[in-house]
């Protein structure tokens, strides 16, 4: 006799919900909802409901007795049950029981085309770059709202009966909150223009709501298209004959902040008109305090690359206390792109110096003096100054406090989504060793070494001739021909006449990640100190750019990073130390470290970023309840990361001594991306000339 469809129902969801059953509770109730349901919508919980079990039984359980009844009503049940996951990641199990409890958004009594940010905030964050302006991070919060550097937004948009109106809100929003950030809203002096009024905050509600309407009228200007989504909604607001007025006036192609704040004053006591769905929580102080610590950040990287570019034009200029570099800036076309010159000459800035620029210019309108003159002689010196670490701009949480602690998501591909901030990685030291181990490892590896300096020494750059320049070294013949040429046939003489020498550099910035889990015990670890050595002291007589970083875990919430030798300080004396402190630690909870190392890399302007993972094994953490980091999560995960680090411009590398390497690291790298060795001992003989085919 076959089973019924009911019995084959109770017996597998008894297989997926044992842990949260008992002797008073069955999976009945929840056979009996399902026997109800269409064979799609049982499929559809038979889809989640396993993802749910493996988070948290009693979730799943309580989401098969509450969410069947509902499909009939039309929500986005992937969307809503992906809200649920994050609520529980974030704030634990009975938050995540009250959301579902509640319901989709829109109410369980009518249907509603919902948009959710987690679906859509790929292609918001799109949409927000292609705006332009300083790099933009989104994340979920509960009223919509920016630090401008991170755009705040609801969960979910359930404001209109179509889905994809409700996308086009967010679309609305997330210019909105971004044009607040870039058209000036927020500055320096607000505080002090607010105080002016008896309630600060009162006064504060009314500027918002005002540059509301300057923004709207700009981002009009600029996007038709999204005009056309806002005017409904703006044309159906109530508002007094004053606040028409001031919206009149602020929508003037001249209308500027300041014309927003002089109206504060009239419409002070007047009732604001009700925010509209795409406007901001009336929120100043978040952004104020992102613009503060920015400004300090930006200004100290700004004149250390200025003295980067000053100590490093040829010749080297030496200190002279009788004469200052007088550096200055004008603006191009566009507001945020600025020429810089020194002494009356153009600079050209690297890429990092030209975003600074545009930062700055969009916080402040222009770059101050004190930018750009010296604090005395060699006030500009790479030494004399060192830049603060910035905000990793990964998926996840970004900012890392001052303490060195940092957010990242992780990838659990049983859910196909990122778990939101769940790993912690906290920035270590390293116990440093007085062992002389540079001094004994170029001993013991003195043949190898002479080889490694004389291959490296080929790689370095030569001599290049810039061609048709408006001033150099010596008159460029070819172009000198071609202007003689069109003076003859009656066109003017072109000025570049000139050709000048310029020193060809690499520009190769690579981070070697150490794993420091504890199966490197031994003569595995002193083989991973002698390559470390061998690799920084080869990249020491190339002169590219590097840093060495260990790593070790034990679960999601102890993920240790120990800083060896970083990009800011090459010669550190205090390197040797930490390299012989290099020490066998916990397990290798991976993902997170190469989206730290990604973060690192992504600072650095260079045409080549190269992440190398030494390595001896898999990825494997401390087994916790539902803390898993082993097999197939673990490899997904690792993987995630790695194509992460590779869309951003990264190119990963591993070089393993594990001798399964070869199951999983094509997973990982691709077939051509990573090196096993069968010996250990092969490690620091070969590292070096892995590095040199790398990179030539």
């Amino acid at each position: 006799m076959q089973p019924s469809p009911e019995d084959v129902l109770e017996e597998h969801l008894e297989e997926m919900l044992q842990a949260a059953l008992s002797s008073r509770r069955t999976v009945l109730p929840i056979v009996q909802i399902l026997s109800r349901c269409s064979p799609a919508q049982q499929q559809k919980m038979l889809h989640w409901l396993p993802i749910l079990a493996r988070i948290n039984p009693e979730l799943a359980f309580q989401c098969g007795m509450r969410v069947p009844p509902l499909l009939d009503q039309g929500p986005d049940l992937d969307g809503w049950l992906g809200m649920v996951i994050d609520r529980y990641d974030r704030d634990g199990l009975q938050q995540a029981l009250a959301l579902l409890r509640d319901g989709p958004p829109g109410g369980s009594g009518r249907s509603a085309e919902t948009a959710f940010l987690a679906e859509m905030s790929g292609l918001l964050h799109t949409f927000v770059t292609a705006l332009g302006g300083r790099p933009l991070q989104l994340a979920e919060g509960e009223q919509p709202y920016t630090d401008t550097e991170t755009l705040f937004l609801p969960a979910a948009l359930t404001l209109t009966g179509q889905r994809q109106e409700n996308g086009r809100l967010y679309h609305s929003l997330v210019a909105h909150l971004w044009g607040l950030g870039r058209f000036g809203t927020f500055f320096p002096q607000l505080p002090q223009w607010l105080a002016r009024h008896p309630d600060p905050e009162r006064a504060a509600g009314c500027y918002l709501a005002l540059e509301a309407y300057r923004v709207d009228a700009i981002l009009g200007r600029l996007l038709p298209g999204l005009a056309r989504v806002m005017a409904p909604w703006q044309a159906a607001r109530p508002a007094s004959a004053a606040w028409q007025q001031a919206a009149r006036a602020l929508a003037a192609p001249s209308a500027s902040r300041e014309e927003s704040g002089a109206w504060i004053e009239r419409l002070y006591d007047e009732p604001r008109p009700p925010p509209l769905p795409f406007h901001s929580a009336p929120l100043y102080r978040p952004a104020l305090l992102a613009l503060q610590n920015r400004l300090e950040r930006e200004k100290t990287r700004f004149r250390t690359i200025v003295g980067q570019m000053l100590w490093q034009r040829e010749p080297i200029p030496l200190p002279d206390p009788g004469h200052e570099p007088h550096l200055e800036w004008r603006p191009l076309a566009d507001g945020l792109t600025v020429e810089l010159s020194l002494d009356g000459q153009p600079l050209l800035p690297p890429q990092e110096l030209h975003n600074l620029s545009r930062s700055i210019l969009q916080d402040l309108g222009h770059i101050p003096p004190e930018y750009l003159t010296a604090s005395g002689a060699g006030g500009y010196a790479v030494h004399a100054q060192t830049a603060p670490a910035g905000s990793p701009h990964t998926p996840a949480a970004e900012a890392a406090s001052a303490s060195g602690i940092h957010l990242y998501d992780e990838w659990d591909f049983h859910r196909a989504d990122y778990r939101k901030g769940w790993c912690v990685l906290k920035e270590c030291s390293i116990q440093p060793s007085t062992e002389p181990i540079v001094a004994a490892t170029l001993e013991k590896y003195g043949g190898v070494w002479q080889v490694i300096q004389r291959s490296f020494a080929l790689l370095r750059g030569g001599d290049a001739w810039l061609r048709r320049q408006a001033q150099g070294d010596e008159l460029d013949m070819e172009a000198l021909v071609q202007a003689l040429v069109d003076t003859r046939i009656g066109l003017e003489m072109g000025e570049r006449l000139y050709r000048r020498r310029q020193r060809y550099e690499r520009d190769v910035a690579t981070l070697l990640l150490v794993d420091m889990s504890g199966s490197t015990k031994g003569w595995i670890m002193r083989a991973i100190q002698e390559s470390v050595v061998l690799l920084c002291k080869a990249l020491q007589v190339l002169g590219d750019r590097h840093a060495v970083y260990g790593f070790s875990s034990r679960t999601r919430k102890h993920c240790e990073w120990y800083a060896i030798q970083s990009f800011e300080h090459p010669d550190d004396p205090a390197v040797e130390g930490r390299i012989a402190g290099i020490l066998p630690m916990e397990y290798t909870r991976m993902g997170v470290f190469i989206r730290h190392a990604t973060t690192l890399l992504n600072r650095q302007e260079a045409k080549t970023r190269l992440l190398i993972t030494l390595s001896d094994g898999k990825p494997e953490d401390y087994d916790g309840f539902y803390d898993g980091y082993r097999g197939q999560y673990a490899i997904e995960d690792t993987r995630k990361a790695l194509i992460e680090a590779r869309r951003s411009g990264i190119h990963p590398f591993c070089i393993t001594i594990d001798s399964e390497a070869r199951d999983y690291l094509p997973r990982l790298y691709g077939p051509a991306r990573f090196v096993v060795l069968d010996d250990v001992r092969q490690l620091p003989v070969k590292i070096a000339d892995i590095y040199r085919r790398l990179t030539t």
